[in-house]
């Protein structure tokens, strides 16, 4: 019986070892089948690869005729995310019909350098044949390209690296070229995008063929679209840069018109609507930002406005090769994040500024790095001033002054002076009918200590814009009057600092 027992149990180790022989056996032959299928995909270029698999066949064939297998035959890095001839059947007749949209296609899933799966957490835009941007990301659950399931990853071949795509990419168009696809939708903030429409000459992509007579180059010419308003909010067919641009329908136009024409009121009625264009087609674009992102904080936009966005007002969010389009029916800013702010006169500036004498008079500039503009300024009245009051004052005009109600502020700073000093002032403007108003504003004592910002007056409504140019026939302008007579240096200096004047917008 221990005979027969010692007997079964060599017999059970034999047959134990025969079968780890025979896995480990097995175990190598795969592996030694797995090299050598990865060897092989080493030793061929990224086209040789794909023909070799049926699963690819009508891609290889789109390749051929838009000629990128010739690229894909060459010794630089590519990257393809190649789809099955499944996912390429759904492609309409109308694109593998047409050779531009085909190329625009195919050059949709092929990448200079090489990515693979490996990215982390932040997904990276990838730069396509086709010049398109499109996102490749990883985020631990599935690898994606362009929102679409990449589900075999980083087969290697001699130039680079291949995944496959359960579906095409399609080729998506950047935010201009959906605007002019779609004029019908925006119609009024197509026109006006439109009137900046131009055609340049492209001397980059133009090729030198000699020189004329007169010794200048003479080029194959090569134009290019263009339009001058994108030098205001940002390129908007350029594919380098990502924006979320705010498509304004003609009911949420006519709205925000309604609301801001009446802070330019100006005699002349095309004055009105060329301001009141201008500020709403300015603020309308941003840098890249998703709507679930928006919490009624303000966002940034290209003119360096901050402004609520409200999800609420989004009928439509288009996404685009160069960021997104909102859709409103509804633009609902506050008029004092885009335009009704406070104006700002420095005093050393010296445009729009005019001294009542400069030998009685002067304003010294003076570098201080805690002043507005790093300079606060000295000024000072050396003579007694004039029976006339015409050699004891500086007067400012201010700028691109809404027709609306503001308050004035001055910021003073402590100079150095031994006493106080006492100032007055004057405030004038032209009304809508030309008529010239003044405002006497009573007499001030400024401290020689004071170190910070002093509201003259009261509020003051401007019926008129004032727009920037110097001959315009409207103005606001403030005369700053040094008003200490001889007998009153015993108590008050005639030199005092200060640094800027300012209208505040009122609530």
């Amino acid at each position: 019986m221990k005979n027969i027992n010692k007997k079964n149990f060599i017999f059970s180790r034999f047959i134990i070892m025969a079968c780890i022989v025979f896995t480990v056996a097995c175990e190598e032959d795969a592996s030694d089948e797995h090299y050598e299928q990865l060897d092989s995909r080493l030793e061929n270029n990224l086209l040789s690869v794909l023909s070799a698999d049926q699963e690819y066949s009508t891609f290889v064939t789109l390749l051929e005729q838009t000629g990128y297998s010739d690229v894909l035959e060459t010794p630089q890095a590519y990257t393809v995310w190649a789809p099955n001839n499944t996912a390429l059947a759904q492609v309409p007749d109308m694109v593998l019909n047409d050779p531009d949209l085909l190329k625009q296609l195919i050059g949709n899933h092929i990448s200079r350098f090489t990515y693979n799966s490996s990215i982390g957490e932040d997904p990276v835009f990838v730069k396509m044949l086709n010049n398109k941007y499109i996102e490749f990301s990883n985020d631990a659950t599935r690898v994606s390209f362009g929102g679409i399931e990449v589900i075999e990853k980083d087969l290697l071949a001699a130039n680079g690296i291949l995944h496959t795509v359960t579906d095409v990419l399609t080729v998506k168009a950047n935010i201009w070229d959906h605007l002019n696809e779609n004029t019908d939708q925006f119609p009024v903030m197509m026109d006006y995008l439109s009137e900046f429409n131009s055609t340049v000459f492209d001397e980059v992509n133009s090729v030198k063929i000699g020189t004329n007579t007169l010794g200048q180059t003479v080029y194959d010419s090569i134009y290019s679209s263009s339009n001058s308003f994108f030098k205001t909010i940002g390129d908007l067919s350029s594919e380098e840069k990502r924006f979320t641009f705010i498509g304004l329908t003609d009911n949420a136009y006519a709205d925000t018109y309604n609301v801001y024409k009446d802070y330019y009121q100006y005699p002349v009625e095309d004055s009105i609507k060329y301001n009141v264009d201008k500020v709403i087609f300015s603020n309308i674009n941003f840098p890249l930002v998703n709507l679930e992102d928006l919490n009624g904080t303000k966002v940034l936009n290209t003119v360096d406005n901050e402004v609520v966005i409200d999800p609420n007002t989004v009928v439509e969010d288009v996404s685009l090769s160069n960021g997104n389009l909102f859709v409103v029916n509804q633009l609902d800013y506050n008029p004092k994040d885009v335009v009704y702010k406070p104006i700002r006169y420095e005093i050393e500036n010296a445009q729009r500024r005019e001294i009542g004498s400069l030998t009685d008079l002067i304003i010294l500039d003076q570098y201080s790095a805690s002043a507005s503009g790093n300079f606060t300024n000295i000024v000072a009245l050396l003579e007694n001033p004039a029976v006339d009051e015409s050699n004891n004052y500086f007067e400012i005009a201010f700028s691109n002054v809404l027709s609306s109600s503001y308050t004035i502020h001055l910021k003073f700073s402590a100079i150095g002076a031994s006493q106080d000093t006492q100032l007055k002032f004057e405030l004038s403007y032209v009304d809508e009918n030309k008529n010239t108003i003044v405002n006497q504003i009573p007499p001030t004592v400024v401290s020689k200590d004071e170190d910070g910002i002093v509201q003259i007056g009261g509020t003051y409504n401007f019926p008129v814009y004032i727009n920037a140019e110097n001959n315009n026939d409207f103005f606001v302008k403030l005369k700053v009057i040094v008003a200490v007579s001889e007998p009153e240096l015993f108590i008050y200096d005639r030199v005092f600092g200060i640094d800027y004047a300012e209208l505040r917008p009122t609530e």
